[in-house]
């Protein structure tokens, strides 16, 4: 298997069905001492497991997007120089996730419920959770921290970081850390092998449409088992 499908096949699936579903300090734009109710959080994507001269990493996502407003949210990551974009929108009320995908000019969606979205992370590690007593400012908003502490994990056990400074209600409800409060700042999410490490390097505070949350009409709407094997399809091809 060549670099490209084994490190970014993993990469997207990760950022896909982990996500929900992540440094720096930057100024909120419009900001005021109100808490968020709309707006985007702009990710900063790392691999803190892998070599830093892979050349592997020139193809991954460096970057994912999070706009939100309301009960609902979308997360986005565009790779491979902008052949390939992934992500999902989120609605916090009904739970449901209508997850998408792009392969140069191939587009589809599946819309993925809550029994949908427990049985992906079925697979991910036992762990137990622990509050810390300390707190930290990311890209402007205060966020708690929470240790996850793993049972049986290759990864070592790691500190999240959420704010409640954001109004995105029930934001982790998709995500393998539902019972957590709060919009998450800082973390780590891993699939296959590939961790991927998520820092909120900005937040805007913007005014957002709703169409914003709507899958365009030009994606074919598929089952969640064929979105997943179309995933897998289109990245075995670059095996080289």
């Amino acid at each position: 298997m060549g670099f490209f499908t084994k490190y970014y096949s993993k990469a997207i699936l990760s950022i896909v069905f982990g996500l929900l579903f992540s440094s720096c300090s930057t100024l909120i734009e419009g900001s005021s001492d109100d808490d968020l109710e709309e707006g985007q959080i702009i990710y900063k994507i790392s691999y803190p497991y892998l070599d830093s001269n892979d050349i592997s990493l020139n193809l991954l996502p460096k970057e994912m997007t999070l706009t939100f407003k309301g009960d609902h949210y979308k997360a986005e990551s565009i790779g491979g120089m902008g052949l390939f974009a992934a992500g999902f929108i989120s609605d916090n009320k009904e739970k449901t996730m209508d997850y998408f995908m792009k392969v140069i000019s191939s587009k589809y969606a599946s819309r993925f419920t809550n029994k949908g979205v427990k049985r992906f992370h079925s697979d991910f590690p036992s762990y137990r959770l622990e509050k810390l007593d300390t707190t930290r400012n990311i890209a402007g908003m205060d966020c708690n921290a929470t240790r996850v502490i793993f049972y049986n994990n290759i990864v070592s056990d790691y500190i999240i970081w959420h704010t409640d400074q954001i109004k995105l209600k029930n934001s982790n409800w998709c995500s393998p850390f539902p019972t957590i409060s709060g919009v998450l700042m800082e973390y780590q999410v891993q699939q296959e092998g590939l961790v991927l490490k998520m820092t909120a390097n900005s937040v805007q505070r913007d005014s957002i449409s709703p169409d914003d949350f709507k899958v365009p009409l030009d994606f074919k709407i598929v089952s969640n088992q064929t979105l997943t094997r179309k995933m897998k399809e289109a990245f075995m091809s670059f095996d080289y």
